[in-house]
């Protein structure tokens, strides 16, 4: 059996590299096609003939899915087409597609293995669960699988998958993933859906154990030749302060390299602090999103005063580690004035790299369900308004649209220059236009480079295929 996994950016996916690994490891072989890094994409996949063709999807990019699953049903009629990840979790009706075969819905560690070898044997597999599965006008549905207890016990991802391509080879940047889980209720967030879909099905808080992130790390550094730096994407990190300093004193004698991490600013202290800059972490990316605390506590549901943003921002900085932070405009409820106080608390913070998104409201978290109620989101809206990058498209209706539009174009530019936060004041009065978006690109591209430690010329290309492969042709569910 041969297993095509297929995505739309070239931003590595620690999901799909478990899945490879587990597979791989049963005897199937995987391949990954990454649509920017191909002259033809729809011909690379056809050729390698795969009996299963496979997304790993968020909202927004499942249209691009359906495109390229409609083009290869016509040159692959019997592959099995299967959709995975976010968007198909919460949104499982897309199965009903004429180009969707099943889809599975939360982690698959467990069953699609067992999934994939009931199809090769030719048995039943519409009772499978964690997988919806459509088989001759019928659906059926199945509840998730049980949750791989100890994430410990799995094989590690497979960093080999992303190797055929040079792009990744010469990459100095490796993600890795030690957590799983998080056991806070942001309204924008789908962590806590996730976590109610598996009530009684397994210990939903999980963390790997120390020695095991540290070989895949070792090993990952025969694997990159280039590899200067990690990236930790967890759910959360800091929860169990025992297991982030022992995993720092490990890291510190094992690694040694510059490492990036997200972390809660309450979670932050002075242990913490310590223990991550003795193990050289570089960066530590804060969740800020706004600057107003009414609208951060009733709207966000997170209870963070900016007291201890200062302060946590504070701690790191006299240690020598750097502040990013994630920040959203176009919040319900939010006005100009609000949002400018977005941009006053990163200056406050003296952050190194200020991030800004648009809100996307997915259906399905209580932020969505807010702002339909009281009126900030169009009754006309659905999927296809979606931005999946979050970086453009404004969702919500609210107060001064135009003037915070512009704000987040100049968002970068105001929190690191004063004289930019100064004229802030008069360009919000004049109407958004290509040259302020070309702005915010130039932003964009020169805050990745400088965070993640590679060349303009590098951020600029995975800002580009990013960027165009979300521009695809869209087609509805």
């Amino acid at each position: 059996m041969k297993i095509a996994f297929l995505q739309e950016t070239v931003n590595q996916n620690i999901g799909v590299m478990y899945l490879s690994a587990v597979l791989k490891f049963n005897g199937y072989d995987c391949q990954l096609f990454a649509e920017p890094l191909e002259n033809d994409f729809i011909r690379a996949v056809a050729s390698y003939q795969p009996d299963i063709i496979g997304f790993s999807l968020i909202t927004g990019a499942h249209h691009w899915a359906l495109d390229v699953s409609r083009q290869l049903k016509q040159l692959l009629p019997n592959s099995l087409v299967l959709f995975g990840g976010p968007h198909p979790t919460y949104f499982s009706e897309i199965v009903e597609s004429p180009y969707v075969d099943a889809v599975s819905r939360g982690e698959a560690e467990i069953s699609l293995p067992e999934f994939i070898g009931r199809v090769e044997k030719g048995q039943k597999y519409t009772d499978v669960q964690g997988f919806w599965v459509k088989q001759r006008g019928s659906i059926f549905r199945n509840d998730v699988a049980f949750l791989v207890d100890d994430i410990s016990t799995l094989p590690y991802p497979d960093h080999k998958l992303y190797l055929k391509y040079e792009f990744y080879r010469n990459q100095t940047e490796v993600p890795f993933s030690t957590t799983r889980g998080c056991p806070f209720r942001c309204s924008f967030c789908y962590i806590h859906v996730k976590a109610s879909l598996y009530k009684g099905k397994g210990k939903y808080l999980r963390t790997r154990n120390i020695d095991g992130v540290i070989g895949e790390m070792g090993l990952a550094r025969k694997l990159y030749p280039n590899m200067t730096s990690v990236i930790l994407y967890d759910d959360i990190i800091g929860l169990d302060k025992k297991w982030l300093a022992d995993f720092s004193d490990a890291y510190a004698e094992h690694v040694g390299l510059p490492w990036f991490t997200s972390i809660r600013a309450d979670l932050v202290d002075e242990f913490v602090v310590n223990k991550l800059a003795k193990a050289k972490c570089f960066c530590l990316s804060l969740g800020v999103e706004t600057g107003d605390e009414e609208l951060r506590e009733r709207v966000l549901g997170k209870r963070i005063p900016n007291s201890q943003y200062l302060k946590a921002a504070r701690l790191l900085h006299d240690a020598g580690i750097k502040v990013r932070t994630s920040n959203m405009v176009f919040l319900p409820g939010e006005d100009i004035k609000k949002a400018k106080s977005t941009v006053d608390i990163n200056r406050a913070m003296k952050v190194d790299f200020a991030w800004a998104y648009t809100l996307q409201p997915y259906p399905g978290t209580d932020i969505y369900d807010y702002a339909v109620k009281n009126g900030y989101l169009s009754s006309a809206f659905q999927f296809d308004d979606i931005d999946p990058l979050g970086l453009l498209k404004p969702i919500i209706d609210t107060k001064d649209k135009d003037k915070i539009l512009v704000l987040h174009r100049f968002f970068n530019f105001a929190v690191h220059h004063t004289f930019m936060r100064k004229l802030l004041n008069i360009l919000i009065y004049l109407p958004p236009n290509p040259l302020f978006d070309a702005v915010y690109s130039l932003s964009l591209i020169l805050s990745y480079a400088d965070y993640h430690q590679v060349s303009f010329l590098r951020a600029l290309r995975v800002a580009w295929n990013n960027y165009w492969s979300t521009k695809r042709k869209k087609i509805k569910a």
